[in-house]
Order: C-alpha cells, then structure tokens, then sequence
C-alpha cells in the first residue's frame, strides 16, 4: 500500500526509534504529526524532519492533553506508540512497587490511553504498531520490571488486533538498540557495552534506530499485517 498522504501520529516520535519512524514515514510521503512532552525537543525533531512533520507537545499521561491532541490532528490513518516511558531497571528483589508503577504507568497506560483517545479519529481499517523491547522475549538478568510492562503491551497487542478488526494492531520488539536513552552512560562504558552485546548476536552489531524505522513502515504499509510481533534483535533470541 502506498503511504503517499496517509495521515500518521507518533506518540514519542520527538528522538530515537520515534524520530526515525517519522522520518522513514516522511519519506515515503505520508503526513506526519509527532508528539513529546519536551516542547525544545520536539522544535528541534521538526527541524531534523526539515518542516515535513507537524510536532505537537503533548503528555500521553494527561487525557486532558491527548483530547486536545486528537482534536487538532484530526483524521488519522495509522497510529505510533513509540513513547519509552520511565524503565523499571535492577534486580527484582531491588525494585519497588512504586518504581514498577511508574514504569506501568508511563509505558502501558501511556498507550492505552493514547489509543483510547485515537480510536474516534483513526480510519476503521487502518493501523496500531507499538514498539514494546525485547526484556519480555528473552530472560535477562535485572530486567524483570521491563518484562512485566513490555509484555503486558505485546500480550495486549494481540488481543486488540481481534477485538478492533478490521483496524491492524502490530507490535515491534527491538533488541538492544543504539539511541538517545543511552547518552548519559560514560561514552567509554556505553561504547564497551554495544560492542560486549555485538560480539554475542548473530547478527554482528546492536541496532540502530533505522533498523526499526523500517519495520514501522513495513507493519504500516502491509494491509495483511495484524497481530504480529515482530522481533528484531538482531538474532539474540535464537537458541545457541
């Protein structure tokens, strides 16, 4: 399918994984609006996007902020949760209810409220892709709060593609990949870590925001596409 003046929102298209969405959907000639709750992050995600997206500052947190939200943009063909939240990292017995419900808060209820507040304006045949992580597809030591709220989205996911048919509900499970989350690690450390990571996947290297861009569109563009999850970890889940 053609994407060419398909309406699009990003919640949380203002950097990393979000940002590139955009710019692979601005590419491919749809209309995009991007959302973030920092209003000089997102003026500056629009002057990376050259003026071809429409930025609008809004917190998928706040209901009231999401119906104004919906109320300028207007009919939508697709929508993109891509929002990271506030991860709940560390050891399980170190991680407290409150942090884990920040972590449910910020992520999860982010999208189902986004997604609440979308359905009236999204085409009925259109289409959800959520970017969810791979904590919730491989066991990894000290990721237990990430698991729990990614996999409540991958899970939710999948029930929604029956429940809002014909509207396409799809989910991306991106590995370890190189954004903006991690610049404020030492860049020794950060540099040490992607390439401790790249050694062991299959695929050579960790990932990069591009990398998941193009499955955004994919899972966009492709009108067969609903209740896929679709894992791009560069190999990290393949038996050894």
């Amino acid at each position: 399918m053609s994407l060419a003046q398909q309406r699009v929102l990003i919640i949380g298209g203002s950097s990393g994984m979000g940002l590139a969405s955009a710019q692979r959907l601005v590419g491919a000639g749809a209309e995009v609006f991007i959302t973030g709750r920092d209003a000089t992050k997102l003026q500056a995600a629009v002057q990376a996007l050259e003026g071809k997206a429409v930025g609008i500052a809004a917190d998928a947190m706040d209901p009231v902020a999401l119906a104004a939200l919906m109320g300028r943009v207007g009919r939508l063909d697709h929508l993109v949760l891509a929002a990271g939240g506030t991860p709940a990292w560390g050891p399980f017995t170190q991680i407290t209810a409150e942090a884990l419900r920040r972590a449910l808060d910020s992520k999860l209820l982010g999208y189902w409220q986004s997604l609440q507040a979308a359905l009236p304006n999204l085409r009925r045949d259109g289409s959800v892709v959520m970017l969810a992580g791979a904590a919730s597809r491989v066991a990894m030591t000290g990721t237990a709060g990430l698991a729990a709220v990614n996999g409540a989205i991958t899970q939710m996911a999948q029930t929604l593609a029956r429940e809002l048919a014909p509207l396409r509900v799809n989910v991306v499970s991106p590995g370890l990949v190189d954004t903006p989350a991690y610049d404020g690690m030492p860049a020794e450390a950060k540099a040490g870590m992607f390439a401790s990571a790249a050694r062991s996947l299959p695929a050579g290297r960790v990932g990069r925001s591009e990398d998941i861009a193009a499955a955004v569109e994919l899972l966009v563009a492709n009108t067969f596409a609903t209740g896929v999850l679709l894992d791009l970890d560069g190999g990290a889940r393949m038996p050894l």
